[in-house]
Parts: C-alpha cells; structure tokens; sequence
C-alpha cells in the first residue's frame, strides 16, 4: 500500500510537555489520499501510529485502497503494514501483516541501491556535478488565522509553487507539443510552534536520512535529476521536495495538512492529479515496550522481492 511522506511533516509529540533526550514518544494520524499521478484513480484511507524508542522507529499502517482503473474497473483492497528502522542494527523491515511476510535492507544497501539509481539517470540525461541545481520560487503566505486541531492551536501557512515544462509523450500524461503545461503544487499547513518532544523524532528521522542517502548531496543530485526530466511524475516529485524543504524553514508543526497537485492530464488542461488530507489525532509520551520494536515472530521473509 502506497504511503505518501508521513515523516518529516511531522515529529508532533510536541504537547504533553518537555521530556529528558531519549525519551518515547507516540502519536497517531489519519489521512486520506487521491492518487492520479498514473493510469486510474488510487483513493487511500488509512490510521497511522509512529513510535520512537531509542535508536529505533516504528509505522504502523493500517487502511483501504479503492482503485478505479483506466478502464473503469474498481476495486478495493485492505491493508495492514509495519515499517522498523533499527538504527542500532543499520536495518530496515517492511511487514505485511496480512501475508505474513517480511523485506529486510540494510540501511547502506538502500543508500547503494538509492546511488546506483541516481547514477544511471545522471548518464542518461547527460548530468554533470557542476549543473546548477533546478530552481523553483516557493511563496510563502500567512493568512493571520489561527485554529483548533483537537484542542491545540495553530497557525495557517501556505506555501505555492509552480512550474512550466513541455511535457515529453509518456503513457497516461497529458498533451504533449510544443506548448510549455502548467504545473501548480499548494501545502495548506496548520503549524504549532515546536517544542522539547519533537527533537527526539527528528533526531531518528534525520539519521535514517543520512544513512539511506535521503538527504544531503543524494538528494541535491536527485533533485537535478528531476529538474531535468519532462514527465509529470517528476515535477511532482521536484516540487513536492522543495515545498518540503521550505516547510522545515518555517519551524514548528503540522497538526493539519492539505497537499494539492494540478497539472494535465490526456485532454484536461488542468485538473487535481493528487491531493492528501491529513492531521494529527492523538500524542503521548512516555515509556513504550519494547517487544512492538523487534521483528514479529513467524513472519516469513518474502525471498523473490529481496533477490530483485
């Protein structure tokens, strides 16, 4: 089941009050997400739990994907998926609760893996280490209102970009020509200002980053790569990045959030290609077991997956 950027956003155990370093924390979201990025429509609701113990991390995801293909066929699927980075063993699982399987990595093998992939579309689209990086203006703007977010204040913020490029043919894109296609990209955020508990979610979040090459030089190089592609799926993932980057600017925490995508798509000059509604539910903190941390027992491990 697709997940879209949870982390990052986030880090919101920010107002049962201040903690020592190294304390536990948890906090539970709900979200809901259009996807028409591709062929079809892909709609996902899901509950969210992240918990921080230590040097560890732990999503749990549970939900439902409805699908409406290209075709019109519809269909809907549910889903329960675990996520563990285990800084202290350099080591990623994703779990299928439902298959009762298992996908091990080593964080370096992601950042191989992440590199590799990085290289190969440098050489493909002719990238040097010297090209400029893509440049996009991010507005900032704040409306002066503030609200409720189940009884926590915070302020509205939204950021904009957009971005014009002359699409090159791609199965399910838009109007290809000549003609530059406009793309528009909207954060509505509600932030809270940051406070002590936060620290100890970015602080994890931040060193999987680096391990896995999700930060830093990587993903200035990535970036390239997407500024210099001409598909939609590149320009969402462009913008998406830099309004990320500018959100983090802001400090403070999202309690509520609305991401929306607008660009073309086959004959529709503009339209919402994908948008993803979110908020904060619930915070706690304090001490956590740590049985939930370790791989479940009796899991299989999904051997075809890892070969690829």
């Amino acid at each position: 089941m697709r997940c879209p950027v949870i982390l990052g956003i986030l880090g919101v155990a920010v107002f049962a009050g201040t903690v020592p370093a190294g304390g536990d924390v948890l906090y539970e979201l709900r979200f809901r997400t259009s996807d028409s990025l591709l062929r079809g429509t892909v709609d996902l609701e899901e509950k969210v739990t992240v918990s921080v113990k230590g040097d560890r991390m732990r999503q749990e995801m549970s939900g439902t994907r409805a699908v409406l293909t290209r075709r019109g066929k519809r269909y809907q699927k549910p889903g329960h998926h675990v996520t563990l980075d285990q800084l202290d063993r350099g080591r990623r699982y994703e779990i299928d609760l439902d298959a009762g399987t298992y996908l091990e990595e080593s964080f370096a093998g992601m950042r191989q893996r992440h590199e590799e992939e990085i290289a190969a579309a440098e050489k493909a689209l002719g990238l040097k280490p010297t090209d400029a990086p893509p440049f996009v203006n991010v507005s900032v703007e704040r409306p002066g209102e503030r609200h409720q977010v189940h009884g926590r204040e915070c302020e509205r913020v939204v950021l904009k970009a957009v971005r014009e490029i002359v699409l090159v043919a791609t199965r399910g894109s838009g109007p290809v020509g000549q003609t530059p296609s406009r793309f528009s990209m909207v954060f509505d955020l509600c932030v809270a200002p940051d406070a002590e508990l936060l620290r100890e979610v970015q602080r994890v979040e931040e060193r999987v980053a680096d391990l896995t090459g999700l930060r830093g030089d990587l993903l200035e190089r990535q970036l390239r790569v997407f500024g210099a592609r001409r598909d939609t799926f590149a320009v969402f993932e462009l913008l998406q990045h830099l309004l990320e980057r500018e959100q983090r600017r802001l400090g403070g925490v999202p309690l509520r959030w609305e991401r929306v995508f607008v660009g073309p798509k086959r004959d529709q000059p503009q339209t919402t290609l994908f948008r993803y509604w979110g908020e904060v539910t619930r915070i706690e903190a304090g001490a956590l077991d740590a049985g939930p941390f370790e791989l479940p027992p009796g899991l299989k491990l999904d051997q075809p997956r890892v070969a690829r």
